[in-house]
């Protein structure tokens, strides 16, 4: 099939009536820019947002929704400006989109994140603004070289865990606090509770593609949790991590969530799980990762949509706003 990489969209003549043909007459092309220009994680993050506030008991409102959205795209698109050295090797198609369209997503990046603080700031939270910060923050930290010369690293993401957790409690702790801080509440056990349920994901989500790119970061010089344990230690790691999750979830959820909304996450866990025992196995990493893995809250966030509405069904509550 046909790519969407291999089109020049730049060329005077291609207009936008023929951009829109060439993804309606290729849904492998159109597949390609949702996933490649991070549109797809998007997507994702407005089913993170449902979850979010359905376990805290907040109205999903619209301002949340759009701040985390926004705020996934634009972090995304700016680590993979820091990261071309190693897609460069591990994700030749990725690189390629990236590279022809670099400017174009650099300014929708920072555009996003302008939007995200000004909807945050609009809804009269500066500490939503703050928080929506949280994760640029910790993507400086990530990918700029910080670290002296001499310690054998310059950046954080070079030192194997370190940059797991650092992105794990960046999104953790970004989604679980931004509904609260955009409705004005305080947090409370079930913001915990989602907090550790997102950053047990994360964790998970972030390794899985380490463990399809160890062979190209050992190439670079990346050391990641799988370039020092391999493929089976790394399983090992990631599943212990789920039964822990598992076992905190549990808890937490019996003192804070119905319990269908507590069923949910522990089939989420599960689902996580399948994708540890498939990574390795056989030839569609990619697919595993970027759309199995990263989609997971897709399918989380209509389950709980429907828990919503069915509650509402029985209650008469509003729940968007």
């Amino acid at each position: 099939m046909e790519s969407f990489v291999h089109e020049d969209f730049r060329k005077p003549w291609y207009s936008w009536s023929k951009l829109l043909n060439s993804f309606i007459s290729r849904p492998v092309a159109f597949f390609e820019f949702l996933v490649f220009s991070s549109l797809y994680l998007s997507m994702a993050a407005a089913g993170m947002a449902w979850c979010s506030c359905t376990l805290q008991g907040i109205p999903c409102s619209v301002p949340i929704v759009l701040v985390l959205c926004l705020v996934v795209f634009s972090v995304y698109n700016l680590n993979r400006r820091t990261d071309q050295a190693e897609d460069a090797l591990n994700h030749e198609r990725r690189f390629s989109f990236t590279s022809r369209f670099e400017r174009p997503l650099f300014l929708a990046a920072l555009a996003s994140y302008a939007l995200a603080v000004g909807i945050a700031l609009y809804s009269g939270s500066f500490i939503g603004c703050g928080i929506a910060m949280i994760p640029l923050f910790c993507g400086i930290l990530y990918s700029v070289p910080i670290i002296p010369r001499g310690w054998g690293v310059r950046r954080l993401k070079e030192i194997p865990l370190v940059k797991n957790i650092l992105v794990s409690f960046a999104w953790g702790a970004t989604f679980a606090l931004i509904p609260v801080a955009l409705s004005g509440l305080a947090p409370g056990g079930a913001s915990l509770l989602t907090f550790v349920f997102i950053f047990s994901w994360t964790f998970v989500a972030s390794v899985l593609p380490d463990i399809r790119d160890m062979k190209g970061d050992a190439l670079v010089g990346v050391v990641t949790i799988p370039v020092v344990l391999g493929i089976s230690r790394s399983r090992v790691l990631l599943t212990v991590i789920n039964l822990i999750a598992g076992a905190v979830i549990l808890t937490l959820g019996i003192r804070t969530q119905p319990l269908a909304s507590t069923g949910l996450l522990i089939c989420s866990l599960a689902y996580s799980q399948g994708c540890i025992l498939a990574i390795g196995h056989d030839h569609s990493a990619d697919f595993l990762c970027d759309v199995i893995s990263d989609g997971q809250f897709l399918v989380l966030g209509a389950l709980f949509f429907v828990l919503t509405y069915a509650y509402m069904a029985f209650t008469g509550l509003a729940v968007l706003q």
